[in-house]
C-alpha cells in the first residue's frame, strides 16, 4: 500500500480548493482534490517543513486569522511526518551529491524530499526543482495536472 507526502503546493490547493465552490477553483485545485478523493485507504501525509511553509504563508498575508484555521483544519485530516535525525543526515549525504555535480536544490525542498524517502512515501509535487534530485531518488507524481485515462 504507498503513501503520499504532500509538497507545500498540494497542500495549498487542496487547502485553498476546498473552501471554494468548485466553479471558482483553480485547475491545479481541481485536479488536486480529484485525485485526493481519490485516495480511498492509502496514506496521506505532510511534513513539518510544509507546515512551516504554510505559517510564513500566513504571516505574509492580511488575512492570517482565517489562513491558521485552514491549516488547522488541514491538519486535522492530514497526519505530519517529523523531521528525524535520518532525514537531517541523509539531507546532508544528498546536498552533497547535488552540489558536486553542479545542480542547486533549495534545502526545504531537500529536506521534503528525504522524509518522503526515509517513511517510503511517493512525493506529490508540482515544483520542477525537484527534478535536480539523484535519479530514482524517491518516486514523484503530480495531482495537480489532470490525470489521462
Amino acid at each position: 500500500m504507498p503513501a503520499y507526502l504532500l509538497d507545500t503546493n498540494h497542500c495549498s490547493y487542496l487547502m485553498n480548493g476546498k473552501q471554494k465552490q468548485p466553479q471558482y477553483r483553480k485547475p491545479q485545485e481541481t485536479n488536486a482534490i480529484a485525485r485526493y478523493q481519490g485516495i480511498t485507504t492509502d496514506p496521506v501525509y505532510m511534513c513539518e517543513v510544509s507546515l512551516s511553509e504554510l505559517c510564513l504563508g500566513a504571516e505574509k498575508s492580511p488575512h492570517f486569522v482565517s489562513i491558521y484555521q485552514r491549516i488547522s483544519a488541514f491538519r486535522s485530516i492530514t497526519p505530519c511526518l517529523p523531521v528525524s535525525s535520518d532525514c537531517w543526515e541523509l539531507h546532508g549525504k544528498v546536498k552533497w551529491e547535488i552540489l558536486k555535480s553542479g545542480r542547486k536544490m533549495g534545502d526545504f525542498d531537500l529536506l521534503i524530499a528525504c522524509v518522503a524517502k526515509k517513511y517510503g512515501c511517493i512525493l506529490v509535487t508540482n515544483d520542477g526543482n525537484f527534478s535536480n534530485l539523484p535519479a530514482g531518488f524517491v518516486p514523484i507524481e503530480n495531482w495537480s495536472v489532470a490525470s489521462t485515462p
